[in-house]
């Protein structure tokens, strides 16, 4: 399998990124990034990809990261409607990407994860987990220059990836212990209710309710009870940034039986109210599929690194 290692003793630097969305009969225009990485989260598939000869088909929750200096596009056009996420980024490392067993790597990053401040990432690889993710993105699109520096999108950007990397090595662990919590969370996920209690986790493994909080915590560095509190905040968040539900809707769509108490908990988890946190979110950046995503090149990504080629003129 093909692995991008990202080196990040210095930050990623954001360059730009979108949400994409057309209906069926959509196929991706042929491209190059000049010196920039492209990553490409599906919301909605499939979507027919195509780097140099290797083909892709992207569906829902599955991530594809296009390197430098590689033709791409898209090599059939996608049936039905089509929604995905893209941010593009530079790395001030000069790291290669290499071929290597994937499970090799996978050992290799649970026994020092990361090493040196590196990570690695694979081509392509699905998300268990995406809800996550998707606030993530949306809080980096979110951040406009003007009101904010530049550099929070380069955090944000390199919290990512990072973010990711922890995803792919944890989805991928072997040991007994990983494979029952992997387990306990997927159906923690499908189950969840206003009611859903410690106990009633607990029977569901046969496990003591707490040795499998100490095994829970070990694992995920959460209690079961910290857990489905972030399972509830991140429903609702995610309802607040991709819907115009009122409030105490989301309160209980996010399986929380007193909105008070969920307003609570919101602002303790994220800083702020609900609704701050949905007028951050109101106008996010949405491509048309007639639009050329290609920029020039930003000065203070040209000043730092120094192996683009020219890719339009750069402002002064």
């Amino acid at each position: 399998m093909l692995f991008f290692p990202f080196t990040l003793e210095k930050t990623l630097l954001y360059y730009q990124g979108g949400e994409f969305t057309s209906t069926g009969g959509w196929q991706l225009s042929k491209g190059n990034n000049h010196g920039d990485y492209e990553l490409i989260f599906c919301i909605e598939g499939p979507i027919y990809l195509q780097i140099d000869q290797t083909h892709y088909v992207l569906n829902s929750g599955d991530l594809l990261l296009i390197p430098p200096f590689k033709d791409f596009g898209g090599y059939q056009s996608s049936p039905k409607s089509v929604s995905y996420y893209w941010i593009r980024f530079f790395s001030q490392a000069r790291d290669n990407m290499f071929e290597e067993d994937e499970q090799h790597i996978i050992d290799e990053m649970r026994i020092d994860e990361p090493a040196n401040n590196r990570i690695v990432l694979p081509v392509t690889f699905k998300l268990a987990d995406p809800d996550q993710t998707i606030v993530l993105i949306n809080q980096i699109l979110a951040i406009y220059p003007d009101s904010s520096p530049l550099q929070e999108r380069d955090y944000l950007t390199s919290a990512l990836l990072i973010k990711l990397f922890k995803h792919y090595v944890s989805q991928n662990g072997y040991s007994e212990e990983n494979a029952r919590i992997r387990f306990l969370k997927e159906w923690i996920r499908a189950n969840m209710s206003n009611n859903l209690t410690v106990r009633e986790i607990s029977a569901r493994v046969d496990l003591n309710p707490d040795y499998l909080t100490r095994l829970f915590k070990g694992q995920t560095g959460m209690t079961l009870h910290q857990y489905l509190n972030h399972l509830k905040i991140e429903v609702a968040t995610l309802l607040l940034v991709r819907t115009d539900m009122p409030i105490n809707q989301i309160a209980t769509n996010a399986y929380f039986n007193d909105p008070r108490v969920f307003m609570r908990h919101f602002k303790k988890s994220t800083g702020v109210t609900p609704s701050e946190y949905r007028k951050s979110y109101d106008t996010l950046p949405e491509d048309s599929p007639n639009v050329d995503a290609k920029i020039p090149i930003p000065k203070r990504i040209a000043d730092l690194i120094d192996y683009v080629p020219e890719n339009g003129d750069i402002p002064e």
